[in-house]
């Protein structure tokens, strides 16, 4: 069994408190409580595995870049899912990384056969649609994507 590593796994949301008060009645603003819940269900929501809408270029090294309407991407997240169009037809080892608003992730391999072994010639295959999944345990815990 291959266990999702801490760094991996978002925080679980705190189940609401029916005994503290989430609205200050006298002033209709949140109570620190109230700001605390939303501030979880905030993080939960950014940091929730999801698909994620990608233009997708290069031929080995493929480049994806998030549509506009894409969640906040801080870092690779355990089973986010980048959706993808190939623009070219993979001639040797794939790899990919993911360019967010604020820089480009990390290079990772590309993985096929459910992780494997590495994409490579003709693996990827141009106008083809594409899921690549992140798996934080493949290249010896550096992560990788598995194209689907």
């Amino acid at each position: 069994m291959t266990t999702i590593t801490t760094a991996g796994t978002p925080r679980p949301i705190s189940k609401p408190n029916g005994v503290f008060p989430f609205v200050d009645l006298s002033t209709g603003c949140l109570t620190e409580h109230g700001l605390q819940l939303m501030n979880q269900y905030h993080a939960f929501i950014v940091g929730m595995n999801r698909i994620i809408p990608c233009n997708a270029s290069g031929t080995n090294v493929v480049t994806l870049t998030p549509l506009d309407a894409s969640p906040l991407i801080e870092k690779y997240s355990v089973f986010d899912v980048f959706a993808f169009a190939a623009e070219n037809t993979s001639g040797a080892a794939v790899t990919m990384l993911v360019v967010t608003r604020n820089g480009a992730l990390a290079t990772l391999k590309a993985y096929k056969t459910n992780g494997a072994a590495q994409a490579g010639a003709g693996d990827v295959v141009a106008g083809s649609l594409y899921f690549a999944t992140y798996a934080d345990h493949l290249d010896g815990g550096a992560g990788g994507l598995v194209l689907k």
